[in-house]
């Protein structure tokens, strides 16, 4: 009689790498590669990472989004968010993103961001868009990996209206989704 695999054997045995997969809820700003931080900030002038060595970033992110809690996790992105304020870096981070993805064996990948937090150094929230379609595109034509945009409004924010036409505008070139975001608690807490 033929015995059955343990999970940990089908672990052993299996390169879950290789097998597809479909990823449905990614922050584009969540997931930039050091290496790339410290590059976008260089060339931005951004000067406010802790460190400048991409080993000891990745180091920090992951120790810092250990800390439990949405709102102290979501503190971190101000330095990704700070380094994405181009054109070119958008399109790249983006880019990345698919080649990351490729690498998973992801074979579509659904990735949010909040285009405001974008427009610090005068883009508008249209090219914004328009950069980080761009470079899902390419991504998609190189890597392969399908994907859809969605479009992030923050809840404590009052321009979830222009956010929401702004995913709308954006749907024929691959937004599929508009999205609140931010933590929910303190944001319900302040508003009963």
């Amino acid at each position: 009689m033929h015995k059955l695999p343990t999970g940990r054997e089908l672990v052993q045995v299996l390169d879950f790498r290789k097998l597809p997969k479909v990823l449905l809820h990614e922050h584009l700003d969540g997931g930039v590669r050091p290496a790339t931080v410290i590059d976008l900030a260089k060339s931005c002038g951004y000067n406010g990472l802790p460190t400048s060595d991409a080993g000891q970033l990745a180091d920090w992110f992951h120790r810092r989004a250990q800390r439990g809690n949405l709102p102290e996790y979501l503190e971190e992105f101000a330095h990704t968010t700070g380094v994405m304020q181009e054109c070119e870096g958008l399109e790249r981070i983006a880019y990345e993103f698919l080649e990351d993805m490729a690498a998973d064996g992801v074979v579509y990948a659904e990735v949010r961001f909040a285009p405001v937090f974008h427009t610090q150094r005068g883009l508008t929230m249209d090219e914004v868009v328009q950069a980080v379609i761009a470079g899902l595109q390419r991504g998609q034509q190189m890597f392969h990996v399908a994907w859809g945009l969605i479009i992030c409004a923050m809840r404590d924010r009052d321009d979830s209206e222009v956010m929401a036409e702004l995913a709308i505008r954006w749907r024929d070139e691959g937004v599929v989704g508009f999205d609140l975001a931010g933590g929910d608690l303190d944001f319900r807490l302040k508003n009963i």
